[in-house]
């Protein structure tokens, strides 16, 4: 079979070229990479990744084909995909190629690109805004015409219309769903408790109606979420114990009154380790996140930092001195990666319950 060429144009002025699968189409977004080697259905489906093109740095992209199972959300999120070498499905649960999934999405991806030489370049210049197209000539007209990823409020696209709930005991947790992945609403259903999705401006009814809330992950530039101000200072009013996960950890913060910062290329992986502090300990963690929290504001807030990243030193937990809150910037439930920290969702539900404190 042949394929037709294609581009990634940067907004630097550099073009990338290989051959197109998945949707004929074009596409610009925020162009990042993981280092992920497996779970590209889970990263795909991550509403975190709205407005973004995703780079795979594993050279070996497909292999396992699709299975609805490993979504984590209704539909693919990401804008565009690059990948080195598209292969082909090869798993018993596999409903689809990858090509095939991308087809049926709309999602236009370019394969055949020298991924190493893009992923060193995002890491010396940082995350740039970028283009899939047929044409190279077209990229930089689409990349100027396009509004900036920082400038978008993609929660918005992302939250649901209306709450949904799924069924359990008391206590009942409400997830303030900023883009929630499905995985964090599997590890709270499994424990027996009832969870109920709350559109993330409807954070009021979430607090009058459940015994805990969960403010989750989602995409995008946190500083926009100004409306979601008032949902910290609510919490603090109401003492109502609180888990902020990734974009949950930063809204938390900048309602308490600390700064973030935007990352050179942020954390894309699913091998990251994360040290205690509190329990001396390391873990190896998910993230995925752009943006983080700066240290050196949060004298005054309350917060403390109980985990951090020590290959660069950022913050990676928070709990307040004397409130029921506990915020992770790494993603405990782990889709895909390893479990080492979703003993913090059974720590939560005791809390919750008021059978311990977080720490």
């Amino acid at each position: 079979m042949r394929y037709k060429e294609r581009y990634l144009v940067l907004a630097d002025g550099s073009v990338y070229r290989g051959y197109a699968f998945g949707a004929d189409s074009e596409t610009v977004g925020e162009v990042v990479f993981t280092t992920a080697n497996v779970g590209y259905p889970e990263s795909l489906t991550d509403p975190s990744y709205k407005g973004q093109i995703l780079v795979f740095t594993s050279p070996l992209i497909g292999n396992y084909g699709v299975s609805k199972e490993q979504w984590e959300s209704d539909s693919i999120q990401v804008n565009g995909v690059v990948i080195f070498d598209l292969t082909k499905p090869s798993h018993y649960t596999s409903i689809m190629s990858l090509d095939e999934w991308l087809r049926n999405q709309d999602v236009p991806g370019i394969f055949r690109v020298d991924t190493r030489a893009l992923t060193i370049r995002l890491r010396e210049q940082g995350v740039i805004m970028g283009a899939i197209v047929d044409d190279p000539g077209r990229g930089m007209s689409m990349i100027n015409e396009a509004p900036s990823y920082d400038s978008i409020n993609f929660v918005k696209l992302v939250s649901p219309q209306s709450p949904i709930t799924y069924g359990g005991e008391d206590p009942c947790i409400g997830i303030i769903d900023c883009g929630v992945k499905l995985g964090i609403v599997r590890e709270l259903v499994s424990r027996g408790v009832e969870v109920i999705r709350y559109p993330c401006l409807m954070w009021r009814r979430a607090l009058d109606e459940c015994d805990g809330v969960l403010i989750s992950n989602g995409p995008g530039n946190p500083m926009l979420l100004t409306e979601l101000t008032s949902l910290v200072d609510d919490v603090v009013k109401d003492r109502k114990p609180t888990l902020g996960i990734c974009l949950g950890h930063q809204v938390v913060a900048l309602g308490m009154g600390a700064r973030l910062f935007k990352m050179r290329y942020g954390h894309r992986a699913i091998n990251k380790p994360v040290l205690d502090l509190v329990r001396n300990r390391v873990y190896v963690t998910t993230h995925n996140h752009g943006y983080a929290v700066d240290p050196s504001t949060l004298s005054g807030t309350g917060l403390k930092v109980w985990a951090i990243q020590p290959d660069d030193g950022t913050v990676e937990g928070l709990y307040h001195e004397k409130l029921p809150i506990l915020t992770t910037q790494f993603h405990p439930e782990a889709r895909p990666g390893p479990v080492d920290t979703r003993w913090i969702f059974d720590k939560f539900i005791s809390v919750v319950k008021g059978e311990s404190g977080w720490m």
